[in-house]
């Protein structure tokens, strides 16, 4: 890369990862050094001027919607777009109030995060409220430190386990969408779960 970075936000789209601000230094001030590429073909990184209303320091969350724009919080909560074929932000009024409690954002047909306390959430990109996913009942009060998609219906959350803060479990679950009433409802359900990795002095090992 051409600048340090820490606490950046990286977006993959098409054969190019994009990589913008946590510079930590008077660079995140010039647009020219806010947003790096990496193209993946020929492995090389240049720095990219855009234009925005805000350079954050820090972006909190990033996901990449319709394979062509990056939807992205800042650490003040304010939500921001941006479209590399403008090579431009788009700033927006939405203000999230807690962007420290909806943690690794992916792409379902919906969006979904991970909240406190075990819960998984959702929402549409244009709503302002996040909803809990339904059918993970038994989640509620697990110290979930990690999610990720794995296929288009599909997530994985990793969590310590309750009684033995060592070990490090693993579920995968599926995610459907369905009307529920006059409203959409997203209900996950765990297909597997287990350890994938134990301290030795619980395992035996």
């Amino acid at each position: 890369m051409k600048m340090a970075r820490s606490g950046a936000s990286a977006s993959l789209i098409g054969d190019k990862i994009y990589v913008f601000g946590g510079a930590w230094d008077d660079a995140d001030s010039d647009s020219s050094n806010w947003t790096e590429v990496l193209d993946i073909e020929t492995g090389t990184w240049e720095l990219l001027s855009v234009s925005t209303p805000k350079m954050p320091l820090k972006i909190q969350q990033s996901v990449v919607i319709d394979e062509e724009e990056v939807y992205v919080v800042d650490e003040d909560g304010q939500h921001f777009s941006f479209t590399p074929s403008k090579c431009m932000f788009v700033g927006y009024e939405k203000i999230e109030p807690n962007p420290k409690d909806v943690n690794d954002w992916v792409l379902f047909e919906t969006l979904l995060c991970r909240g406190v306390g075990g819960r998984i959430l959702w929402r549409f990109p244009c709503e302002p409220e996040w909803k809990e996913v339904k059918g993970l009942e038994e989640l509620c009060g697990y110290h979930v430190i990690k999610l990720c998609l794995l296929s288009l219906e599909r997530i994985a959350i990793f969590w310590k386990a309750k009684a033995r803060p060592q070990e490090l479990w693993c579920a995968e679950i599926s995610m459907k969408r369905q009307k529920g009433g006059h409203a959409w409802e997203v209900w996950g359900n765990i297909e597997c779960s287990g350890a994938v990795l134990s301290d030795s002095s619980y395992t035996g090992l």
